[in-house]
């Protein structure tokens, strides 16, 4: 039997019931994905902060920066589990697929990163910083095309933000430009908070109003 062909306006119809479908897989309440995600960087941050300033900066802080990978993943898994009978009700759609790989595609790189600085620390090399610079860039990246792919708005600006502050830490550490933990730690911080955790708690303010 042959596909039935859409017109424009079919066209354009599907596409929007198609975000309003992914828009509502986010829209999670209490197991919102986003706003753990950035809840759990922006206190983990401030973890990392404090301990550094209080131990006069000694590196065995900057290990803490796991804890992130700890309580998200855990915390996703739970959260997955919770909603997996509510998920599953809802047909998977292309746009779904879209979202899917490229939050996909940034863990992965983020994994890469972290297995290449244990490398590198192997043979007395540190590049840690690399995986300071892919939490401003990577991050805001993807929340950047989430917010296109899902039309929020406040989370192509929050991405868009990350991005301009991750190129300026980007290019202070090529010139040479000490980080120092009393400005960097806070733009982390708030980076995540415009990010994630607003664009989160839109979400699903925006929810609770459909609802």
């Amino acid at each position: 039997m042959e596909d039935k062909k859409l017109n424009n306006q079919e066209s354009l119809e599907l596409i929007t019931l198609m975000i309003n479908q992914t828009k509502r897989k986010l829209h999670v309440g209490q197991g919102n994905l986003l706003l753990w995600w950035g809840y759990t960087s922006a206190i983990v941050g401030l973890l990392v902060g404090l301990s550094l300033l209080l131990t006069n900066g000694n590196p065995a802080c900057n290990w803490l920066w796991f804890l992130i990978w700890i309580i998200g993943g855990i915390g996703m898994l739970v959260i997955k589990r919770k909603d997996k009978n509510r998920i599953e009700k809802e047909p998977f759609t292309y746009v779904d697929r879209i979202s899917s790989n490229l939050w996909g595609t940034i863990g992965w790189m983020f994994v890469l990163g972290t297995l290449m600085s244990i490398g590198f620390q192997f043979f007395g090399k540190d590049t840690w910083v690399v995986m300071l610079v892919f939490g401003f860039l990577l991050a805001g990246f993807g929340s950047t095309m989430q917010g296109y792919i899902i039309q929020e708005k406040s989370m192509v600006a929050g991405g868009a933000f990350s991005l301009v502050v991750g190129t300026f830490v980007l290019c202070c550490v090529l010139s040479g430009v000490k980080l120092a933990v009393y400005w960097v730690i806070p733009l982390f911080i708030v980076c995540f908070i415009v990010m994630m955790i607003i664009p989160g708690h839109v979400l699903n303010a925006k929810a609770k109003k459909q609802c």
